[in-house]
């Protein structure tokens, strides 16, 4: 490797490679551009788990408060047991501190065939 050295005035200049003012600024530009991207991933990431997390934890309150449906269901008291169209009175949880409320939507949808709909709507307030 030669070394040139230039002599001006007081100081000494050595002639040595480096990076550029535009070299920096594109590797600045370019490295912003992965984190961000890598960023938008990761909140990407963070708002389909919390989606998730809410499914999995309205599917198990739903649960919840309808297993004891099934118990009330037998063929020979359906009429005789409060089951008719309308609503049920509600029900209420609390599960980590926080309270949930189910009230009951209950439509028969062919009384010919003897086939009756249970909708749970499961409420709460927010954090």
């Amino acid at each position: 490797m030669h070394l040139k050295v230039i002599a001006e005035g007081d100081f000494l200049v050595k002639n040595r490679r480096g990076f550029s003012l535009l070299e920096i600024i594109m590797a600045t530009v370019l490295l912003s551009l992965i984190i961000t991207g890598l960023a938008s991933v990761f909140i990407s990431g963070k708002k389909l788990i919390l989606h998730t997390q809410f499914r999995m934890t309205g599917g198990e309150l739903g649960k919840y408060f309808l297993d004891p449906l099934q118990l009330q269901v037998r063929q020979d008291q359906w009429g005789t047991s409060g089951f008719s169209t309308g609503s049920l009175p509600g029900q209420s949880v609390v599960m980590a501190d926080r309270p949930y409320t189910a009230t009951y939507t209950v439509n028969r949808n062919d009384p010919l065939a003897n086939i009756t709909r249970v909708k749970v709507t499961i409420s709460w307030p927010p954090p």
